[in-house]
């Protein structure tokens, strides 16, 4: 397993925006029943990114993703509670598309917890954890875990509460990892058959990512595969697109999603 990987080189950028607001929206649907829920985030980084950072800056990766959205107008109650919550960690009223921080996975779905829900946040990474560790302070129910994704899948799965789901969000720089994410969580399913599994994965030149979409072929239930396109298929390196492979999307999720793609992605594939 490699621990080389930082996000905060590519945080904010359009995978990000397209991540997270899967992310949003689910969580936003799961809170409509009063009933708990349990939240796993397996590749959680350091939570909260400072895009005015050296390590930031040097990609710069946010100008095409979060910085395009300022005068974006989605007229949607998941693009409002996103811009709502990018606006409160920078300390202000309303969303800017210029936001100094960026919160991560872990930190919006910590904000969007309720009292009587819960959240494990993974992460392997020393420094990335250190920082996981304080991005949760001020969140009782959200706990940070210096662990991998394989230990916790199966440790803590299915949860007590019975509801809630995994975001699964590796930075596969090993190359098996396009088959061990799909076998593990295909593991998971088998254990926690009502979880929402949500997987994250890069559109790369190489075309690797069609071999963990290849093992969900015959899933045998409800999985949605939706892929945003904002670069050529033919370039020479880095990501064109990126892609979620959402089992169990919860009830009138994907159409919201559908609404905000076909808002937001003609901003990132604006030149």
């Amino acid at each position: 397993m490699s621990l080389s990987y930082q996000h905060i080189y590519h945080a904010g950028n359009q995978a990000d925006i397209h991540k997270h607001l899967w992310l949003v929206a689910t969580l936003d649907y799961l809170k409509k029943k009063e009933k708990p829920f349990y939240w796993l985030d397996t590749h959680s980084g350091r939570g909260l990114y400072d895009l005015a950072s050296p390590e930031a800056m040097k990609t710069a990766e946010y100008r095409d993703g979060l910085f395009r959205l300022e005068n974006a107008s989605c007229n949607h109650t998941t693009w409002d509670l996103y811009k709502a919550m990018i606006a409160d960690v920078n300390g202000k009223d309303s969303f800017t598309g210029k936001a100094q921080k960026y919160p991560g996975s872990s930190v919006l779905t910590a904000m969007m917890l309720r009292d009587s829900d819960r959240m494990t946040s993974c992460e392997l990474h020393p420094g990335e954890f250190t920082h996981l560790k304080r991005a949760l302070r001020p969140f009782s129910n959200a706990k940070a875990k210096k662990t991998d994704m394989r230990h916790e899948l199966f440790a803590a799965l299915p949860p007590d509460e019975r509801r809630g789901g995994v975001l699964i969000d590796p930075s596969y720089e090993l190359k098996d990892e396009y088959d061990t994410i799909a076998k593990d969580v295909l593991k998971a399913h088998r254990k926690w058959a009502t979880g929402i599994y949500m997987i994250w994965y890069p559109m790369l030149p190489s075309g690797r990512h069609e071999t963990l979409k290849a093992h969900f072929k015959d899933f045998d239930g409800d999985i949605i595969i939706d892929e945003w396109i904002y670069g050529q298929k033919n370039q020479e390196f880095g990501m064109y697109g990126s892609g979620m492979i959402v089992i169990n999307p919860q009830y009138t999720v994907p159409e919201t999603l559908d609404s905000l793609k076909a808002k937001i992605l003609p901003l990132f594939q604006s030149r």
